[in-house]
């Protein structure tokens, strides 16, 4: 629905997505700044405003049209109608529907957003006791969430269910390849325990390169007594859980590399959070200190910002632009294990005909991610990408086959 009004400006292709989320981050820097400032005062909104529009992970994603800087505006919008609602509660209302949108953007969370509800009960429960289950507004938030997240979930079985009983769970969630990646964790369970053992260390790692230079400041919060600082760090701490549990099961499942960076695109959310935690924490603005914490937050930043645009282009992309420039209107092309709606979006306005592959399909051309497989009544052209497999960042390569003469 956000995209909607960008598709029909540019029409479909990737120059939408990107605007769509150039968009959306300017908006999260209008947002951050603003609440930034209501909180915890106009100075260090502008400190802590300025390292977000340095994020490396929300700047890449601008540039591939994914939907992290959307996701961001609605959680910082969630998180802060939370904290405006311990003065004014009707603020809790807010919190509810951005929350919703959050749930309904990062469908990979599926059902995972129920621990994340059932914590923030028990916060809401720690400092108000029983009456939290007597709060009005608080009721009409959860109302208001559980009222999105079911009617998508009646949407899903309108267009999804087969009518068996046992299909019904399947077509109601959001996300059919998460629910195949929660299915093999339970099956495999033992290699779900060793990813999550491997991954750790490197899930830490990611948080102190964004907490570290604010460490004094984080330690420093009465994490127990203050209802501002526990609502932060337990906004900070579950979105680092849950994108560990969630991206170990889809470890088992995909087989990604061990220490992935893209799995950073599941906890960026979390950073204007940890953010604003040093702000609260933080004492004096004009001291030396603070500048110095400053400069190393940024520095560390600028550095992932260059090794992300030296980076190569993954090389499904690379494939997608030789299509281009290959095809003509009307040729077929098929997809294996390439989703159709990205290359929809890569090869819009050319003419070709996308199809999922099957055995015996009537094509001038095969794309696929399978970097093995041979097929049969193709000839394989080019592959792209295959030479930059690391053992961090896979190349998401291709090879295009066209049709045997």
């Amino acid at each position: 629905m956000f995209l909607t009004p960008f598709v029909a400006l540019f029409e479909a292709g990737p120059l939408a997505p990107k605007l769509g989320s150039l968009f959306a981050g300017l908006a999260l820097l209008g947002v951050y700044r603003r609440t930034t400032a209501s909180f915890f005062g106009r100075g260090k909104a502008l400190w802590f405003t300025a390292l977000l529009a340095i994020d490396p992970v929300l700047v890449t994603t601008t540039g591939t049209g994914f939907a992290e800087n959307f996701l961001t505006l609605v959680f910082v919008g969630t998180i802060a109608a939370i904290l405006k609602s311990l003065e004014r509660p009707k603020w809790i209302l807010v919190a509810g529907g951005a929350a919703a949108l959050a749930y309904l953007t990062k469908s990979s969370v599926g059902p995972f957003f129920l621990i994340a509800g059932l914590a923030g009960l028990a916060w809401r429960f720690r400092f108000h006791g029983w009456s939290a289950l007597r709060n009005r507004p608080y009721l009409g938030a959860m109302g208001i969430f559980g009222g999105l997240a079911c009617a998508w979930a009646l949407r899903n079985i309108g267009w999804f269910w087969d009518g068996t009983l046992g299909g019904l769970p399947a077509a109601a969630q959001t996300s059919e390849w998460f629910g195949r990646a929660m299915g093999a964790a339970l099956t495999q369970f033992g290699d779900y325990l060793w990813i999550l053992g491997a991954r750790l260390p490197s899930c830490v790692g990611v948080f102190l390169l964004v907490a570290g230079p604010w460490w004094r400041e984080l330690r420093s919060l009465p994490y127990r007594t203050d209802e501002v600082s526990s609502a932060l760090g337990l906004a900070a701490v579950l979105t680092y859980v849950l994108a560990w549990l969630i991206s170990g099961m889809l470890w088992v499942l995909e087989r990604s590399p061990i220490f992935w960076v893209d799995m950073t695109r599941f906890v960026v959310i979390a950073n204007p959070v940890v953010w604003w935690m040093a702000a609260n924490g933080a004492a004096t603005l004009g001291s030396a200190s603070f500048r110095r914490r400053f400069v190393a937050a940024a520095l560390v930043l600028i550095v992932l910002n260059a090794a992300a645009f030296l980076s190569p282009q993954a090389g499904v992309f690379d494939a997608y632009q030789d299509l281009r420039e290959r095809t003509r209107m009307g040729d077929v092309v098929a997809l294996d294990r390439i989703p159709k709606y990205e290359a929809a979006i890569h090869l819009a306005r050319t003419g070709i005909v996308l199809q999922p592959y099957a055995e015996g399909i009537k094509a001038d051309y095969v794309l696929t991610t399978n970097m093995i497989r041979v097929y049969a009544g193709f000839r394989l052209l080019e592959t792209f990408g295959a030479e930059n497999d690391t053992a961090v960042m896979p190349s998401f390569s291709a090879a295009l086959w066209a049709r045997a003469e």
